[in-house]
């Protein structure tokens, strides 16, 4: 797991529910980003993977999230399986055939809107499938 790295891949339509999946050695899923402004710094969040990047433009904050994926599935993977399990249980993603998970009243308005950031409505709202293997 130490030498990969994500996959990410702009879907061509949003997706209506976030889905994760674990593969033996990396995991598979389609989720949502988002990409805006805060103070000075460009931000990107998939906050359904609590991870984030920043950047003076947005793609250094891109790239940023980018790393932070692959520290994010390195963890993952350093525990054992059950111990992944409960590490996304805590995120927040519950046991299926796929683990899924909605996304938070917190981070998103009743107008789908990602908040905290300094324009929200200029918020890019894209969907992404993101894979590590």
């Amino acid at each position: 797991m130490s030498d990969s790295t994500f996959k990410m891949t702009a879907l061509s339509k949003q997706i209506k529910r976030e889905k994760l999946t674990l593969k033996p050695h990396g995991i598979k899923g389609h989720f949502n980003l988002f990409t805006g402004k805060s103070g000075e710094y460009w931000v990107s969040i998939v906050p359904a993977l609590n991870t984030s990047g920043y950047g003076k433009t947005e793609e250094e904050a891109q790239s940023d999230l980018q790393y932070n994926l692959n520290l994010f599935c390195k963890d993952l993977f350093s525990l054992k399986p059950e111990q992944r399990i409960t590490e996304l249980k805590k995120m927040g993603w519950h046991s299926d055939k796929l683990f899924r998970k909605q996304f938070s009243s917190a981070f998103v308005d009743e107008n789908g809107v990602l908040q905290n950031f300094d324009f929200p409505t200029e918020v890019k709202k894209t969907s992404t499938e993101l894979e590590a293997a």
